[in-house]
């Protein structure tokens, strides 16, 4: 992997990014100069923590939170994997802004939204396993700032993997309870199939919030008939507040 990145000038005038708070823009500048030859990283808080922003005090929920604000507004995808609990970041607009010589290319060995497997993932998340994670260094870094307040609540926040789990509401245990909740279920089975980490903030969210059965299925209709649209999340989000802010 490269040890250094493209920062386009026009980052500074992105609608996108400028709509990110200031915490989460700079994680979302930091995080670019970690991100593979195809734009991919570890996307779990403690690794975005140990790599991306080491020395900066924030705690994982934090990270989640900024995380969380990149893929809402489309300029990532994030997603996990329902059976391992990890995370993963793939930056959409990636290969705009990044030129990497033939020669000099490296393939990802992590896994892409769209479901193309790249090389797979040793047991301690390095290519070969012959070096340790950056994870390794985690119990190091909390334990000894354990007794300030930031790193307290990541202790509260999680102490394994499994509790981080526990927090994500997965598609496959959710069970509907009424017509809203399963238009929401198969609206995110015809959009985002592959990404369980959306199906709350985005397709429950929106039952919530009040959109009725029909436009669930209207949606998912007009985003499919659209082959150009690559963030089908990103648009049934604007597609919902629009017709939200309209029925007053």
């Amino acid at each position: 992997m490269a040890k250094a990145r493209m920062l386009h000038k026009t980052i500074s005038t992105s609608s996108q990014v400028n709509k990110l708070s200031l915490p989460a823009r700079l994680l979302f500048t930091w995080a670019i100069a970690h991100a593979d030859d195809d734009g991919r990283l570890r996307g779990d808080p403690e690794y975005i923590k140990a790599t991306v922003v080491p020395m900066v005090r924030w705690s994982f929920k934090k990270i989640e939170r900024y995380l969380e604000e990149m893929y809402q507004i489309g300029l990532i995808y994030l997603w996990t994997n329902p059976k391992t609990s990890e995370w993963f970041v793939e930056f959409i607009n990636w290969k705009k802004y990044q030129s990497i010589k033939s020669d000099r290319y490296k393939p990802s060995y992590l896994p892409s939204f769209n479901g193309e497997s790249g090389t797979n993932l040793e047991p301690n998340g390095v290519q070969g396993g012959t070096e340790s994670a950056p994870q390794s260094n985690l119990s190091e870094l909390n334990t000894s700032k354990s007794n300030k307040g930031e790193y307290v609540a990541d202790k509260e926040f999680f102490a394994t993997v499994e509790e981080r789990t526990k927090r994500i509401l997965f598609p496959k245990d959710f069970e509907p309870s009424n017509e809203v909740e399963l238009a929401a279920l198969e609206a995110w089975k015809e959009l985002e199939p592959n990404n369980p980490f959306a199906f709350m903030p985005t397709y429950i969210n929106a039952a919530k919030k009040g959109l009725p059965v029909g436009m669930f299925y209207q949606f998912v209709s007009e985003i499919k008939q659209d082959p150009k649209i690559e963030h089908k999340g990103k648009v049934f989000n604007a597609k919902v507040s629009e017709y939200l802010a309209k029925q007053g």
